[in-house]
């Protein structure tokens, strides 16, 4: 057990060595605690969290508040005070301390005997390799929402602190999307298993976090009437239809009456008594930790041509950190009920030869070898017979290995596959998309009134408040603008440049670009090496 927990779903709570600590000076001081927990990555300057805490008060006194705060939460946790030179004393062999500061920046040490439910919980959502469909994937996914006491920092707020509360507000709707997506899958693998009761609690939980979620709503009804429970599954239509009335002023969808129709009429009780479970997609695509921005028109036609039977290959086309994978995934994501044997991204960044495409391949789909046949013979003829959407990301490095895609489409007819590539693979039958940068204002005297209509602008500021809150683009509008020119709308280099917010304004930052690109560099450690710089992208 870590000698410090501390636990933000639900009400804040944080125990050492077992015992309730109590003695925080003041919600400021708790506040400070959170924020340095969860987002433990990175070192945070004192002038930030100041500007935070105290965003009305004059800097001097601010950081003087924020030094008492620091005192008395290093006296609640029993953490030990840093020397002169910033590193925290104590002997030889002593337990590390809970917090790294230094006259600039304080930094929450993750290294050290401490445990952040949120930072587990996340942990269990997102880090597993593991297919969507194997029962280890969905014992994390139980493990993420056993941790889900309840909404992050529950009853907990500061007043006249809008940037930290605009924080705490962002990472409260994060974590409970992501809680609902796990109890969705969670409710409909049990119910794929034949285990109605299980999958019906987490559909109960998913319904009372999300209760506006109709595929939720659906899935209890669809559970209750699996179970004989016929006028329960009707009430819950009734209390569905009352429920988006009153808060939405919206009927159900066509979907959920039909469901509720189904029901009533006694048609989905002869369906629901024959055997075989109850479908559900499968997939293995990853959740998402930031929102998806622009891109519908080109998201729209990926999703019309995956859709369209003579569309067998389609390969997305454009320089490293153009943001070809997040469209792929976006567009595959949306297509999850168009391919009965489901969706599945096959990750090829890592991989070094043509030889290992096919293991890799079969590790993502979830196929297993077996003795006395060639692997690649066997994955062809596995897929044969499957209605199946693959998307095959990063290709350019793995020319030589084509052939395997040619011939899973000669020999599976109702397989689709959707490349990643920075060059095209020039297969028969290959259709092309390349992707550009997000829009961006062209410079001219109405560019600041214009910023907010491109979604150039709409990443850069997504980005720049995710490690500077409250941050805005006022009186600072042309700048941003030039950056976002600068990089012609390059995801990856819209978000490496406002990770600097923090650090440099925005005309500092424009300039720098202007004169190296070679600036833009991150220090991202849950992101592949060759997108942490784009001198890493051009190296690679």
């Amino acid at each position: 057990m870590a000698r410090l927990s501390i636990c933000l779903l639900g009400p804040f709570q944080v125990t050492l060595d077992g015992k309730p600590v109590t003695g925080f000076e003041s919600d400021k001081v708790r506040a400070l605690l959170a924020y340095l927990a969860v987002e433990a990555g990175r070192a945070h300057r004192r002038e930030k969290l100041a500007g935070l805490l105290w965003p009305d008060q004059p800097e001097r006194s601010a950081r003087r508040n924020l030094r008492r705060a620091v005192f008395s939460l290093r006296t609640a946790i029993g953490d030990r005070a840093p020397s002169r030179d910033g590193v925290s004393s104590g002997s030889a062999g002593e337990a590390p301390s809970f917090l790294h500061s230094s006259q600039q920046t304080i930094q929450f040490n993750a290294d050290s005997d401490a445990w952040v439910d949120v930072l587990a919980c996340e942990e269990c959502l997102v880090s597993s390799p593991l297919p969507a469909t194997d029962p280890r994937a969905m014992h994390h996914l139980e493990e993420a929402v056993a941790l889900y006491r309840g909404p992050f920092l529950e009853g907990f707020s500061l007043a006249g602190c809008a940037a930290f509360e605009e924080w705490a507000l962002f990472e409260g709707e994060r974590l409970q999307r992501l809680i609902v997506e796990a109890l969705q899958r969670l409710s409909e693998w049990y119910a794929d298993q034949g285990r109605v009761e299980k999958a019906l609690g987490h559909a109960w939980r998913l319904v009372e976090l999300d209760p506006w979620r109709e595929s939720g709503q659906q899935q209890v009804m669809r559970l209750l009437a699996t179970s004989g429970k016929r006028a329960e599954a009707l009430a819950q239509y009734e209390a569905c239809r009352r429920h988006l009335a009153e808060e939405l002023a919206v009927e159900p969808s066509a979907e959920t009456t039909a469901l509720y129709e189904s029901i009533r009429d006694g048609t989905y009780e002869a369906q629901a008594e024959a055997p075989g479970p109850i479908p559900t997609p499968r997939h293995n695509l990853p959740a998402h930790l930031t929102p998806f921005v622009g891109r519908q028109a080109e998201l729209a036609q990926i999703q019309e041509q995956l859709r369209d039977p003579d569309c067998r290959l389609l390969t997305l086309t454009g320089p490293g950190g153009i943001g070809k994978t997040r469209l792929a995934l976006e567009a595959a994501e949306g297509c999850l009920e168009d391919f009965e044997h489901g969706v599945f991204q096959v990750r090829l960044a890592g991989v070094r030869s043509a030889e290992a495409i096919v293991p890799a391949m079969a590790q993502a789909i979830g196929f297993s070898f077996y003795e006395g046949g060639e692997p690649r013979q066997q994955i062809v003829g596995y897929l044969r017979r499957k209605q199946m959407l693959l998307l095959v990301d990063n290709y350019e490095h793995l020319l030589d290995g084509v052939d395997l895609v040619s011939e899973i489409l000669r020999a599976a007819p109702s397989v689709t596959t959707l490349i990643t590539s920075r060059i095209r693979l020039n297969l028969k039958g290959e259709q092309l998309l390349p992707v550009a940068g997000l829009s961006f204002p062209r410079e001219g005297p109405q560019e600041a009134e214009a910023d907010g209509e491109y979604d150039a602008v709409t990443l850069f500021l997504a980005g720049a408040r995710r490690v500077c809150p409250g941050f805005g683009p006022a009186g600072q509008e042309r700048q941003v603008g030039r950056i976002c020119r600068l990089v012609e709308g390059m995801p990856l280099a819209l978000l490496l440049a406002a990770a600097w917010v923090e650090l440099l304004p925005p005309a500092e930052i424009a300039d720098r670009i202007a004169r190296s690109l070679g600036f833009l560099e991150g220090d991202w450690q849950d992101v592949p090496e060759r997108h942490r710089s784009m001198r890493a992208v051009f190296d690679h």
